[in-house]
Formats: C-alpha cells, structure tokens, sequence
C-alpha cells in the first residue's frame, strides 16, 4: 500500500506539479480563451506534439525515485513504460478534450494512469524499506493529491457546467481558499472533530452570504464546496487504511 501510494504521488507531482499553465494550455492545441493561436500550433491540430513530448519528459523526472524503489533495470523499465504510456494518454485526451466534456477526459485520464500503475505494481517487485515511513507518506500524498490536483478537477467541472463563465486559475482567490479549506477538514477529520467541519464550512457560507443571492453563484458555491468536501474525506479514508 505505502509504495502504491509514493507511485500515486509521483504521478501528481509529475502531470500537475511539474506541468506549467503554458504547456497545459499549449499542449490542448486551438483551445479554450486563453489559446492565442500562436504559429507553433497547425489550423486544425487537436495537439501540439512539441508541449505534449514536453510535459511526457517532465512526467517522467518525479519516477527517478524508483531507482530507491527497486532494482534499476526494473526502475528503467518502468520509466519508459511510463514516459510512453504518458505521451499516449495525453495526446488522446488532448484529441478527446475537443469532443468531450473535459472532466470526463480528465477522470478516464486518471484512471488509464492508475490502471498502469496497479499493472506495474503486480509486475515488479518493490522495497519494503519505506513501510516505516507510511506516516509521512501518506501525508504527502494526501497534501499532493488535495492541492493542485482536485483545484484541477473543480476547475474543469465548472468549465464543464458553466461555459460562458470566466474559467478558473489554478492559484487564483477562490481556488486558494479552496486548498485552505480541504487542508483543513482533512486535519480536522483525523482527529475525528468533524464539528469543527461544519463550522468551517458554515463561516465559508456566512461570509459569502451577500453573494449567494446570486442563483448561479449559489449553484457554483454548493458544487464547489462539495466538491472540495468530498474529495478531501476521500483523501481522509485513503489516509486512515
């Protein structure tokens, strides 16, 4: 479980962390406000093959700690496994996010990583070494996977829902505030004091109250509070196994 868990938090590191605003824009080639269809995308490209190799080769830098892992012909193969199946992956869901919803593509995206993780973990023997670490893992996993990764999510749901709006950023207010407040029930629910929960999220209501007069901000607040709770109790039961 504990190994599972540092492959999960590699891959976060890899395809959020270590992905910049400007290849996750490029890469979806002629797409979204923000593409100001630059010269090094073609007219009708579903994806731009130079930030989708891009991002595949930065992917792949969190995995050189499965050299520590396991053997390193193992490690080896691994990470090209992983760079290939990455680029794959990406350029469909590229392709896709043109069709589709994009928080569709974006689960079948993570779910096809998680796939051949679950394949990779059967296929290769793993270090026993950092079960005493699990502690300190799972906590890393669980802020990796609760910051930029679920901000994502959210973002894409209400792209998804509210396509006239004015999308999201990533660190912009609402979404920092978000961090905030999964940070804050996922330390809460560890020490069982889910009241304090509720009054989190009973300030939060308060403090925008004027605004929720709004009928499409108060559909977007309920969503995006949800949203953000759920996810963090999944990180809190990941957490607790």
């Amino acid at each position: 479980m504990v190994n599972f868990l540092i492959l999960l938090t590699l891959h976060f590191l890899g395809d959020f962390y270590l992905q910049t605003s400007k290849i996750a824009k490029c890469k979806n080639a002629n797409i979204g406000e923000d593409c100001n269809r630059c010269s090094s995308c073609k007219e009708k490209a579903f994806f731009n093959n130079k930030y989708v190799a891009l991002h595949s080769l930065l992917y792949a830098v969190p995995f050189l700690f499965l050299f520590f892992m396991t053997r390193w012909t193992s490690a080896l193969i691994i990470i090209a496994t992983l760079l290939a199946s990455h680029y794959v992956i990406d350029t469909i869901s590229c392709c896709l996010n043109k069709k589709l919803k994009q928080t569709l593509v974006f689960i079948a995206d993570q779910v096809l990583h998680i796939a051949i993780f679950v394949v990779m973990f059967k296929l290769f023997d793993f270090n026993s070494e950092f079960e005493k670490y699990e502690f300190v893992i799972k906590i890393i996993f669980s802020v990796s996977f609760l910051i930029i990764p679920v901000s994502v999510f959210i973002n894409k749901l209400f792209y998804d829902l509210y396509p006239n709006s004015q999308p999201g950023k990533i660190f912009d207010v609402g979404s920092i505030i978000g961090m905030f407040e999964r940070a804050l029930v996922l330390i809460f629910a560890s020490f069982g004091d889910f009241a304090a929960i509720a009054i989190i999220i009973t300030i939060k209501t308060w403090a925008r109250s004027n605004d929720l007069k709004d009928p499409e901000f108060r559909n977007k607040y309920l969503l995006g509070t949800l949203a953000s709770l759920v996810l963090a109790l999944i990180a809190f039961l990941i957490y607790r196994l």
